[in-house]
């Protein structure tokens, strides 16, 4: 360890151990003068630790849910009683569907086990399993781990989605335990559903406050191996001033079951507003998703109010789409704070905020408690920020934040040379946005959580992690480990691969966050030709000099053809459109084998992403438009009014100097002709695409 590591190690441990006697983290006394929520001033440098506690019905249901799922898969086929006699199982029901359906022969059925289909089908008996397991025996060919797998559809297994009003809450902080009788506990997040370490929402009934706050969510941070990113991000929002919910950490136990550690933080709900704007119970916030607004498509977040007959929301599009001018928006939108979390997003590297998405984790608060009626935009969910996908450290604002489609950007002119955002880069970065300060603060948060993460990430005796699902897919990010951590929060490159047949259909690259700070940094201060003078001792040291590690991860699923699922078991099973390889049996996908293909249909190849994600078939004439941009980046077209995926060798096509490095033009202005069309935009050629021309 060179000097001035040691030396920013030694003032991290100092930090942390002054701030735990004061209980407050100083960092954002320091940088911003900012007050939180009680909560997270009294979480700062301290782990509580939150148990629900739930019925023996509802514990039993979500944990052996996920595991009946699997063991019920023909992929991983096992025997599990706890399934066949689990509280959704009526063996009676199961009976006669095999009996209906033909799975078993009763045309010689025993005079027993006659008297026990008769006692059934008059409603005077409860079959038992070792009974039914005896009638599948003698009267099939199958085990009954067959006749209970999926296909047969004997019975429905819960969904995964989880949700119960009735759950209580202990939350313990040091040596007090605070209890509340009754919280309404889900699963939270939407995308990372799908990994095996789930998220939660707490909800806390009855008026009860933990600290001033009502709402908690407990996220997993799967896709990020540092852990850092999001809670981060929210530090630096509140320290620059942007309305922004807070994050720390919290262990948390289901009943006597140890889930792991998780990131702490708020949630853009009544309570929230009452403590930052001062209104209670509003009945005023909005969540934005996809929709057919160019801008903003959002719904009423009480799922009470019908937003197609909000008088409010429909007067706000209307105002959004006559708006002409900046004093046009300011008259009823919060244009500075729009602004300032653009500035934000371009020097934190945000991913998941595109405005092309569009509107992906955004908020809006419609704020009628001030004088001027203001609408003002809120953003969440930063796991992918710091150079987490969006790796390229040297892009301008124009080049990475700049959407000439979104009406806001042409009017308020946000670009290169819009002087509001130099200003607020410059702000922000000699406020906070430095490595001098940065690079302190994520070793000070490291060298805090890192036992945690050791525990979060260790596997116990039997192999198993905490709070871990067993699900019939798994994710190259599921994988995530303890050394993941130590080196992602350095300088280390993590290139995670997933393959699906065999063929690699997804790659994460991940950047060492200290290395996202530092380059996104030099780069600004070298672009835009600011004084960052006062970081010229940061890189007087040797960690200037720093080296790329890279860690390569593979995740490949096992099931038909390596697709992560079965195959189709029963003749007549069809394609689900006629069009594709993929069945649908007992009510879960299936892969479709050649007998049951009349014309066989050839798998896509490895450039077919989206038929590889999500069985959709990509674009196939090359000047389709790109019509919409989901939160991963991908693109999305439209052919015969069905959606098709756009693939890297279909993006060549979109424009014909795309392949040379340039890159295609938004508009179709054409400036210039060499026998291509050119265009300029945002000082730089590009080319004209295919699609300007008349079809």
């Amino acid at each position: 360890m060179n000097n001035f590591n040691f030396l920013i190690l030694f003032i991290s441990l100092v930090f942390i151990n002054i701030e735990k006697t004061i209980a407050i983290d100083s960092f954002f006394k320091t940088y911003g003068n900012v007050t939180r929520t009680e909560l997270f001033e009294k979480t700062d440098f301290k782990v509580p630790t939150i148990k629900i506690n739930l019925n023996e019905t509802e514990y039993t249901t979500l944990f052996l849910s996920f595991q009946c799922n699997r063991d019920c898969s023909p992929n991983f086929l096992k025997r599990n009683e706890k399934c066949y006699t689990a509280p959704w199982v009526d063996l009676n029901y199961a009976l006669n569907r095999c009996i209906n359906k033909k799975y078993i022969d009763i045309s010689n059925i025993s005079p027993k086990d006659s008297q026990l289909v008769n006692s059934v089908n008059a409603n005077s008996h409860n079959v038992t399993l070792s009974e039914f397991e005896n009638m599948i025996t003698t009267y099939s060919n199958f085990t009954l781990e067959e006749i209970f797998s999926h296909p047969y559809h004997l019975t429905d297994i819960p969904s995964t989605e989880f949700e119960t009003n009735n759950a209580s809450m202990n939350f313990k902080l040091e040596k007090e335990d605070y209890f509340f009788p009754q919280v309404k506990f889900s699963f939270g997040g939407r995308s990372t559903k799908a990994y095996s370490k789930l998220s939660y929402n707490i909800n806390i009934k009855n008026g009860g406050l933990l600290f001033g706050c009502k709402q908690l969510r407990l996220r997993a941070e799967v896709v990020d191996p540092s852990f850092l990113r999001e809670k981060m991000a929210y530090d630096l929002h509140n320290v620059i001033g942007l309305p922004s919910l807070s994050a720390n950490f919290a262990r948390l136990y289901i009943n006597d079951t140890f889930m792991g550690f998780y990131l702490l933080r708020d949630a853009f709900k009544s309570q929230w507003v009452e403590n930052n704007f001062g209104e209670k119970n509003t009945k005023h916030i909005y969540k934005c998703d996809e929709g057919s607004h160019s801008i903003y498509n959002c719904k009423n977040d009480d799922d009470n109010i019908d937003t197609n007959k909000d008088k409010d929301y429909k007067k706000f599009i209307e105002q959004l789409d006559k708006a002409k001018s900046r004093e046009d928006l300011e008259k009823f939108f919060d244009v500075k704070t729009f602004i300032r979390w653009q500035a934000a997003r371009y020097l934190f590297g945000s991913w998941d905020h595109k405005t092309n998405g569009p509107n992906n984790v955004i908020y809006l608060y419609h704020n009628t408690v001030t004088e001027k009626d203001m609408w003002i935009p809120l953003l969440y969910d930063f796991d992918m920020n710091f150079g987490h996908t969006h790796t390229k450290t040297n892009r301008t604002f124009s080049e990475e934040i700049y959407d000439p489609n979104n009406k806001l950007f042409t009017l308020l002119k946000l670009n290169d040379e819009n002087p509001e955002i130099l200003s607020l880069l410059q702000e922000y970065m000699k406020q906070v946005f430095n490595p001098l300060v940065l690079v302190t603060r994520v070793n000070q948060l490291k060298v805090f959580i890192e036992k945690y993460i050791k525990e979060d990430r260790t596997p116990d005796a039997e192999g198993k992690l905490p709070g871990r699902f067993d699900k019939t897919f798994k994710s190259v990010r599921d994988t995530f480990d303890y050394n993941d951590f130590k080196k992602n929060t350095e300088f280390t490159t993590i290139r995670a691969k997933q393959y699906n047949s065999n063929i690699e259909y997804d790659t994460t690259i991940i950047l060492g966050i200290k290395q996202w700070i530092i380059e996104r940094f030099k780069f600004v201060c070298s672009h835009y030709k600011f004084d960052c003078s006062y970081s010229d001792t940061f890189f007087e040291t040797k960690y200037a000099n720093y080296t790329v590690d890279e860690i390569r991860k593979e995740q490949r699923n096992t099931g038909c053809n390596g697709s992560g699922y079965s195959c189709c078991i029963f003749p007549e099973t069809q394609s689900y459109n006629g069009k594709s390889n993929w069945g649908v049996e007992g009510n879960q996908w299936c892969v479709l084998t050649d007998k049951q293909i009349p014309n066989k249909i050839v798998t896509p190849d490895k450039e077919c992403w989206s038929y590889l994600e999500s069985k959709i078939p990509c674009c196939q004439d090359p000047r389709t438009k790109i019509k919409k941009i989901d939160e991963k980046g991908k693109e999305w077209g439209e052919e015969n009014n069905e959606k098709c995926g756009i693939t890297k060798n279909q993006y060549v096509k979109q424009c014909p100097d795309y392949a040379t490095g340039y890159s295609c033009c938004y508009e179709c202005n054409i400036v210039y002709n060499d026998g291509h069309d050119w265009g300029i935009e945002n000082g730089k050629w590009c080319s004209i695409p295919y699609s300007c021309n008349k079809k």
